[in-house]
Formats: C-alpha cells, sequence, structure tokens
C-alpha cells in the first residue's frame, strides 16, 4: 500500500513535470510567432512596400544607410521657393533676379544627380544673392523604362517639401541620395528618411502626402510641362528666359561653378543692354 501510495505521487509529480514544460513551451512558441511577427513588420517597413500606396511594387529590401548631408544647406534654408507662373515648375529664388534659368530634370537620372551634385552649391548662391531665379520643372519619364516608380514617388515627396516651405533642401538632398537608376530605391521609407534631415519638415500630414502620392496630379502636370518644351537634350536641360542652351557646346554649364557663374552674369548683361533699347 506504500508502495502504491509512493507511485502514485512520484507519477502525479512527473505529470506537473510535464504539464509545465509543455506550458512554457508553449509560451516560448507564442512569444516566437509574436516576435516573428513584429520582425515581419519591420521587414516590411524596411522594404518600401506600403499597402496604402497602389503605386508602390516592389519589395527590394533597402538596408539602413546614412543620409548624405550637402555643403549649401543654410543657403538653401534661406531660400524662398514658390510654384511657377504654369503651376507645373517650381522658382527658387527671388522675383527680382534678373535671369530666369529654367532646369528640367529628373530625380532618377545619374546625369542629373552629378549636374547638381557640380553645379548646386553654386546655383544656390547666385540665387541667394538675386542673381538667377531657379526654375525646376520635374520629369518622371525613367519610370516608364525602369522598374518601380521612384521619380514619381520623389517628385511627389518634392512637391509636398514645396507645401512647407522645404523644396530647395530637399530637392538637394533627393540628389545628394540618389540611388542606383536602375533600382526602385526612391521607396517611401527612403523619402521619409531624407525628409527627416530636414528641419520641421516631417510630420502626419507630409507623411501621409508621401504614401498616397497627393500630388499625382501635379506629377502629370509636371511631366506635360516637358514634354511640352521639346528640349533637345533630356535631363537635365537649360533654358535662359525661355530660350534652350545648347549644353553640346557648352558642356562646361553642367560641371565648371564658374563658368556657370559667368553665364548667368553674361545672360544678365545681355539682357539689361536688350532693355535699354
Amino acid at each position: 500500500m506504500a508502495v502504491s501510495t509512493r507511485a502514485r505521487v512520484t507519477r502525479a509529480a512527473v505529470a506537473a513535470v510535464a504539464l509545465a514544460v509543455a506550458v512554457g513551451a508553449e509560451a516560448s512558441v507564442g512569444r516566437a510567432l509574436s516576435e516573428g511577427g513584429r520582425q515581419r513588420l519591420v521587414a516590411e517597413q524596411t522594404t518600401g512596400y506600403d499597402r496604402t500606396d497602389p503605386l508602390v511594387a516592389s519589395r527590394s529590401v533597402q538596408r539602413p544607410v546614412l543620409i548624405a548631408d550637402v555643403p549649401q544647406r543654410k543657403v538653401l534654408n534661406g531660400l524662398p521657393a514658390r510654384l511657377a507662373p504654369d503651376g507645373a515648375g517650381v522658382d527658387v529664388g527671388y522675383a527680382d533676379a534678373p535671369v530666369v534659368l529654367t532646369l528640367f530634370e529628373d530625380f532618377r537620372c545619374s546625369s542629373t544627380r552629378d549636374f547638381e551634385r557640380r553645379q548646386g552649391a553654386e546655383l544656390a548662391a547666385l540665387a541667394a544673392r538675386h542673381q538667377v531665379l531657379v526654375r525646376y520643372v520635374m520629369e518622371s519619364s525613367l519610370d516608364q523604362r525602369l522598374p518601380g516608380p521612384g521619380a514619381v514617388l520623389a517628385t511627389n515627396a518634392a512637391r509636398a517639401a514645396l507645401s512647407r516651405g522645404a523644396f530647395p533642401l530637399f530637392h538637394a538632398l533627393l540628389f545628394a541620395n540618389q540611388p542606383d537608376e536602375w533600382v526602385n530605391g526612391f521607396t517611401v521609407p527612403r523619402l521619409l528618411a531624407i525628409a527627416g534631415t530636414v528641419p520641421h519638415l516631417r510630420g502626419p500630414a507630409f507623411d501621409t502626402e508621401v504614401r498616397t502620392v497627393w500630388y499625382r496630379s501635379w506629377v502629370d502636370a509636371a511631366q506635360t510641362a516637358y514634354n511640352d518644351a521639346h528640349v533637345r537634350f533630356g535631363t537635365p536641360s537649360m533654358l535662359v528666359d525661355g530660350n534652350e542652351v545648347d549644353l553640346g557646346a557648352q558642356h562646361e554649364l553642367l560641371s565648371d561653378p564658374k563658368a556657370l557663374g559667368a553665364f548667368v552674369a553674361q545672360a544678365a548683361a545681355r539682357k539689361a543692354t536688350a532693355e535699354q533699347y
């Protein structure tokens, strides 16, 4: 009888231990599933995939990267920007500038990136000195030939930045952080990360406008303005007071800040002379 009692006690103890192990295992599995869910959510957040945006179809992984800055940040922060008279471009600088320099650009274009990295600081300085009004027309046709909607998303985000007085700096930062044009690198998370380096730009309204492509009609209008201009050199292309510049003959304007400054000064002098007669 004593032996039987001890056996029952032993079996009960073993059962209790087994139950505890089972419960602990179930809890561990639950924690693992929960953690896995969080990890999947983080993975989705870092891919650029956004459930609310029909344009964003890429799930390519975006690894964390540092956001490059621009040396002309302070100058750009002080420059005014507004919609151009036609509503499709963006004017950066002062209305009393003697020269209007129109630039046709694509945020995805590597040639435009090179131009902005080499001449962006000079353009900002000229605009700050009231010597030139820079009119940006942002087209996005590279999206039609390359994977993903990066140019459209970047142009939409730039328009959202314009509504908050932050276009000049955000525009420069987009080119400073342009991914390879052959990949869909301007994803929603990437654009928001870049915007996070612009003072007072990020917020619920801005983020929503970026995620939902709020300014898609403006993006289309800018594309139409580019198409209607029929420029010969694609992006970047340049007009001075409405006349296209032959960048094939004056290719130094794409890379030499001194040449660009002298070119703007000469254009202003010619205009002043013409106005005297």
